[in-house]
């Protein structure tokens, strides 16, 4: 487990590195009725392919973080 949260996103956004962006799907509302999330269709460095979310941070309140991407954690 990463001992700051600044460790945490280096190893989360990492996940971006050597990924391409496939193309830009939609602008995905939430259940809330908030404002829409930019949504792209990813191929990452290994091959899978996977959508990814800007959000404005962990809890999706709004533009600027990505969801989306592999757990810098799981095997």
């Amino acid at each position: 487990m990463p001992k700051l949260k600044s460790d945490f996103h280096t190893l989360y956004y990492s996940g971006l590195e050597g990924a391409t962006i496939v193309r830009f799907v939609e602008m995905r509302g939430d259940e809330f009725g908030g404002k829409p999330f930019p949504v792209f269709l990813v191929k990452f460095a290994d091959d899978s392919i996977g959508e990814i979310e800007i959000s404005q941070d962990e809890e999706g309140n709004g533009g600027g973080f990505v969801f989306g991407l592999p757990s810098p954690f799981s095997e």
